[in-house]
């Protein structure tokens, strides 16, 4: 089903979507990421990843300018990081419109599942001021083409914000400020690149009500999470979202 079949998807198909942006919304609503994480790969069941990716577009932008606040005070921490994203999200596009992203994907799985076990057993060690100097750019360059080949550009930003230690409200805000940067360029380039058209945007639009009811759900669980738990938590979907890049490089 390609995309401009979209007004002919049946009613399984649409129930698919929504079970997607739904169980999304609730890991959001939980550690403040993981929406495309998990509504892609169930949209890419009965829609093209393309199409599953342009879906996100919408309800990324729009649940993360609702969890952000105090963005003054985030982009002064990680503006670097934010001046390199879109750059190599033209990239990312680039890889996605015209050549076969799995190697990329799989690294990325590969390293974010290789981070989640040095944190494990590496707990003493800190983000410093000097490593943060390098450390952001670069991982603002992994968001970006991560980002423009699958629309996940937020797990090395998730990443990079769980090694500052910032407390769980802190965190959640964080990544709602620059996860909406991410999906504005997102969105920006998709369309530059002729992925993204009015009819995807307007489905697009469409399931984000849905995508918020799941962050309802997610965020009435978080209430009840101490930092250590919440930690935690986030560590669990950080090796998630590792493992099924890796299985999308490996099966498709």
């Amino acid at each position: 089903m390609g995309a401009g079949t979209l007004d002919q998807m049946t009613a399984l198909v649409l129930l698919v979507v929504a079970g997607g942006f739904v169980a999304g919304g609730f890991i959001k609503g939980t550690t403040g990421m993981g929406l495309p994480l998990v509504a892609v790969p169930v949209a890419a069941l009965v829609v093209p990843v393309p199409v599953a990716v342009a879906l996100m577009t919408v309800p990324i932008l729009l649940t993360n300018l609702w969890q952000g606040r105090g963005w003054r005070t985030i982009i002064k921490r990680v503006w670097p990081l934010l001046a390199v994203q879109p750059v190599a999200m033209v990239g990312g596009v680039a890889v996605l419109a015209w050549a076969d992203p799995k190697i990329v994907v799989g690294m990325l799985g590969a390293l974010t599942i290789l981070f989640v076990a040095v944190v494990r057993y590496q707990p003493n060690w800190q983000m410093t001021q000097r490593h943060e100097r390098w450390v952001a750019p670069l991982m603002g360059a992994c968001s970006g083409f991560s980002g423009g080949v699958s629309s996940f550009f937020g797990t090395p930003i998730a990443l990079y914000l769980f090694l500052l230690e910032l407390e769980k409200d802190a965190f959640v805000a964080a990544i709602g400020v620059t996860y909406a940067y991410g999906a504005t360029m997102l969105i920006l380039i998709l369309a530059a690149f002729g992925l993204l058209g009015p009819q995807l945007l307007l489905w697009s639009a469409l399931a984000t009500p849905v995508a918020f009811f799941g962050m309802w759900l997610g965020r009435m669980v978080r209430d009840r999470l101490n930092t250590e738990t919440f930690r935690k938590v986030v560590l669990v979907v950080l090796l998630a979202a590792g493992l099924n890049l890796v299985r999308r490089a490996i099966m498709g």
